[in-house]
């Protein structure tokens, strides 16, 4: 059986953003939503999701481009002059290559960021951050480690995603993580006792979805239960995600959407 998890990153960046991937679940195929509590639209996003009435929520963290949970002068080596996390990840990432981040600092600005998703009162059941910055090995065990503590079960794992589309611009960039970070990431989260989906798609499209490369991308499902991350802001993506064209693919196809908290039932019945 192939089922579907479709996961929209970013609810709560801005109101727009929230709103579309809002109308990406009530029209449309997704089935998860990504919270980001630093974005500039958390608090107003809040009324969508009592509107939506979720039962679920991932956790989407961010070290880059959002507005700090912490103080910023308790978190200097995070925060660019503005007082703010650094807008561009290419920035993040040198820094965090020249050892110019305190990994103190990242887990008290997480764990601050949990801290107001917990408060929301709605079960975290996924893990996952903005711009994927938890592939790092050195920040994988963070997020791991918060994981475990916080009792969420799931953590995502972008691996194997097929390409169908001619790799260019930023897609290279994003192969190269998988490519680089992709094993050592099985390895830890196997260990970890965490949880991730089968397989996972959208991660070397994602931001540039649109119909025809949404049906490519579902039409190579593998049995088994699949994460596809998708960003409904975007230009073209909500149309794909809404589209009729899709809808009837994936019932013509036997394909189930479901969502991480389905699949942790089915696990208590078996």
């Amino acid at each position: 059986m192939k089922q579907l998890i479709v996961t929209a990153d970013d609810f709560g960046l801005s109101k727009s953003i929230s709103e579309d991937i809002a109308k990406a679940c009530r029209e449309g195929i997704v089935t998860s939503i990504n919270l980001l509590s630093t974005g500039r639209s958390f608090e107003e996003s809040l009324y969508l999701i009592k509107d939506l009435k979720l039962e679920e929520i991932g956790a989407h963290l961010s070290l880059t481009g959002t507005i700090p949970a912490t103080y910023p002068g308790q978190i200097p080596t995070l925060i660019a002059k503005n007082g703010r996390f650094h807008k561009s990840y290419r920035n993040f990432f040198i820094n965090l290559f020249l050892k110019k981040i305190n990994r103190e600092e990242v887990d008290l600005e997480l764990r601050n960021q949990l801290e107001r998703l917990k408060r929301i009162g709605i079960p975290i059941t996924n893990l996952t951050s903005h711009e994927h910055i938890h592939m790092m090995p050195e920040l994988l065990n963070i997020f791991v480690d918060l994981a475990k503590e916080y009792r969420i079960p799931f953590i995502r794992y972008p691996r194997g995603d097929k390409l169908v589309r001619p790799l260019r611009g930023d897609k290279f960039f994003r192969l190269s993580l998988l490519s680089l970070f992709g094993k050592n990431m099985g390895h830890v989260i196997e260990r970890s006792g965490l949880r991730a989906t089968d397989h996972f798609i959208g991660f070397l499209d994602s931001g540039n979805l649109n119909e025809e490369v949404l049906i490519r991308l579902l039409n190579k499902l593998e049995d088994g239960t699949t994460e596809m991350v998708c960003h409904p802001g975007c230009e073209g993506e909500l149309a794909a995600l809404t589209a009729r064209r899709v809808k009837k693919f994936i019932q013509d196809n036997g394909i189930v959407l479901t969502t991480f908290k389905n699949i942790l039932s089915e696990k208590k019945q078996k």
